[in-house]
């Protein structure tokens, strides 16, 4: 398994009618979302515990986020971005300690493949305030920026107390892992 975020380039077969991809196969995925969003939308940044996420662009286009959200990790807090269009063939993979996010650039359709089912209780979620290549980026649709209260209210990484919950919130993760393996 990858420990950072990256992207997985798809074949994209085109040809005068538009073009077939094939997006993934063999990653073990549970579950697939897709949201619509007005351009100027930023929804994130979001995970799950034990729920890896790879996205991609299905109409218009935006910018997609991955954040390190573990402590422990020397690259905690670390912001990778792409951005990416329809038919681009790129497909955004991270890890499930990574929190995801993107902005909406125009009207944009965003499909998501997930490694397990959603569960509410092993979700958490930090703000995009001081984290500051996300910031820039908001910065171009300043006028139109859509945001969920959810999502405004989501701590900063730099509140205090967000590195301590984030530890707790990982550990039990590793926990459920580690139980898993010794239940095979």
């Amino acid at each position: 398994m990858s420990f950072e975020p990256k992207i997985i380039k798809a074949n994209v077969f085109k040809d005068s009618r538009g073009y077939f991809s094939e997006i993934l196969k063999d990653y073990g995925f549970a579950q697939i979302n897709m949201s619509w969003s007005l351009g100027g939308t930023f929804r994130g940044i979001h995970a799950q515990r034990l729920m890896d996420k790879a996205m991609w662009i299905a109409s218009g286009k935006a910018i997609v986020y991955a954040v390190n959200l573990d402590p422990s990790s020397i690259l905690y807090g670390k912001v990778i971005s792409e951005t990416m269009e329809a038919g681009d063939g790129k497909v955004f993979f991270a890890p499930w300690w990574w929190g995801r996010g993107f902005l909406a650039l125009e009207d944009t359709t965003v499909t998501y493949a997930t490694t397990d089912v959603y569960r509410p209780e092993h979700e958490t979620g930090i703000s995009y305030i001081g984290l500051a290549d996300i910031e820039k980026d908001l910065e171009r649709v300043k006028a139109q920026l859509l945001v969920s209260d959810k999502d405004k209210a989501a701590p900063s990484i730099k509140t205090e107390g967000t590195s301590e919950n984030l530890a707790n919130w990982k550990r039990a993760g590793d926990d459920i892992l580690r139980d898993r393996s010794m239940e095979e």
